[in-house]
């Protein structure tokens, strides 16, 4: 198997709150900004105060962004779900898109949303691991 210089990361772990739009708001600008900075895209997914993420990018940047996620005071019990090499990305296009089923708490274009759920809700046919708990996170309503 070649060696990427590509990993991706999936966590789950929940706010320390219930987080306002404008918390989230502000969570997900600064995501974004250190995102591009870094060359990471993913996905955030927040569902009645939990949390999924999906990160992907070069390694030594995801260790990087990983560490400030972990070290953030704004959620608590962060489980590492899975992380492994990647030969490409699945949310290239996206420095952090973001979905959540609590409609009060959504920040984002119809565009996105439209894609995001697109993407969560129709798995391909040789769905990556990542896929896979995205998907179930989501179907099962974030529990």
């Amino acid at each position: 198997m070649p060696v990427s210089e590509l990993d991706s990361i999936v966590y789950v772990s929940s706010a320390v709150r219930l987080l306002s739009l404008e918390e989230i708001s502000y969570l997900l600008k600064r995501a974004r900004e250190r995102n591009k900075e870094y060359g990471i895209t993913g996905v955030l997914l927040y569902i009645g105060g939990n949390f999924m993420q999906y990160i992907e990018g070069p390694k030594d940047n995801l260790d990087i962004i990983y560490k400030i996620i972990r070290e953030d005071g704004q959620h608590k019990g962060l489980i590492p779900i899975s992380r492994e090499a990647i030969e490409s990305r699945q949310f290239g296009d996206w420095s952090m898109a973001y979905q959540t089923r609590d409609v009060e708490g959504y920040v984002g274009s119809p565009g996105e949303r439209k894609l995001i759920d697109l993407i969560l809700e129709t798995p391909s046919d040789n769905p990556s691991a990542a896929r896979i708990v995205l998907h179930s996170f989501w179907d099962r309503g974030g529990s």
